[in-house]
């Protein structure tokens, strides 16, 4: 069975940053953010198509990866319907080194079950990248 990975930026008190910010930009282009994972998947799951996602998902090989890319409201939609549905496997979070207290919350739609902290870098712009588990699915 293939896996799903989905990549978000979040602020420490849990929301969606500025897309203008300076930070957002590193992870959205770097090769250490959001580049490394587009380079590592074979799909990318879009907004609006997990019901096309659960009919091919099973019909695919464990090396198979698609990735949901979480930046904006419409995306952190797409992430609320893979964790409903219990599809994603790795979680992948850039967690940012300040808080906002407004805008999207990602915080409030994360499941309650526990995952797994498998791997956390910091970088040198203060950044940290977090790479959960899902111990249920892998």
């Amino acid at each position: 069975m293939s896996k799903i990975q989905a990549v978000t930026v979040m602020t420490l008190d849990g929301f969606l940053p500025e897309p203008n910010d300076v930070l957002t930009q590193w992870v959205m282009n770097h090769r250490k953010g959001f580049v490394h994972w587009r380079e590592h998947c074979n799909a990318w799951i879009l907004p609006h198509s997990i019901l096309d996602l659960l009919c091919e998902k099973d019909h695919k090989n464990a090396s198979f990866t698609y990735l949901a890319e979480v930046h904006d409201a419409e995306s952190l939609e797409l992430l609320r319907g893979l964790f409903h549905y219990n599809l994603v496997d790795e979680f992948i979070v850039y967690l940012f080194p300040y808080s906002t207290g407004k805008g999207n919350s990602v915080q409030d739609i994360l499941p309650f079950r526990r995952w797994q902290l498998h791997k956390a870098v910091v970088f040198f712009n203060g950044i940290c990248r977090l790479i959960y588990r899902n111990p249920c699915r892998m």
